[in-house]
């Protein structure tokens, strides 16, 4: 191989890097600003979510996602924070990533002092669709 080729597939793998860092951003930033657009545009329609929190239940599906946001801050008044912290690329290969990320949801309920309402891990599955990176499947497993 060149050192053209070689080159030229090294910058590929770090701008890939760079989208999927990118993504965690953009899916913290909309899920505490519930902006279902920019959601939208960081899952596959057909994305599968599942979460280690007892009685959350699984999703499967941009919609249902985006509407168990809508309904979870229409039960409670709160504002909360993700803060997803150095994900790690553990396999990337032809368009399809496995990555891991530390996360703590901090939230604040009607204006009272902010609490940790959850720690834990992201095991994620990205996939490069139509030249960006989204979520296909999503699990949460909390901190014990």
């Amino acid at each position: 191989m060149n050192d053209f080729a070689t080159n030229g597939a090294a910058a590929a793998e770090a701008v890939d890097r760079l989208m999927i860092a990118e993504v965690y951003n953009r899916y913290a930033l909309a899920l505490d600003e519930q902006d279902l657009e920019m959601m939208a545009e960081v899952f596959a329609d057909d994305v599968k979510f599942k979460c280690g929190i007892p009685g959350v239940p699984y999703r499967e599906g941009i919609k249902a996602n985006q509407d168990r946001l809508i309904e979870r801050h229409r039960q409670r008044r709160f504002r909360e924070r993700h803060l997803t912290t150095h994900p790690v690329i553990r396999t990337l290969a032809d368009g399809r990533a496995q990555v891991s990320a530390e996360v703590v949801i901090i939230a604040s309920e009607d204006g009272a002092a902010p609490h940790v309402e959850a720690m834990g891990r992201y095991d994620d599955v990205l996939e490069k669709r139509h030249g960006r990176w989204v979520f296909v499947n999503r699990a949460f497993v909390p901190d014990a």
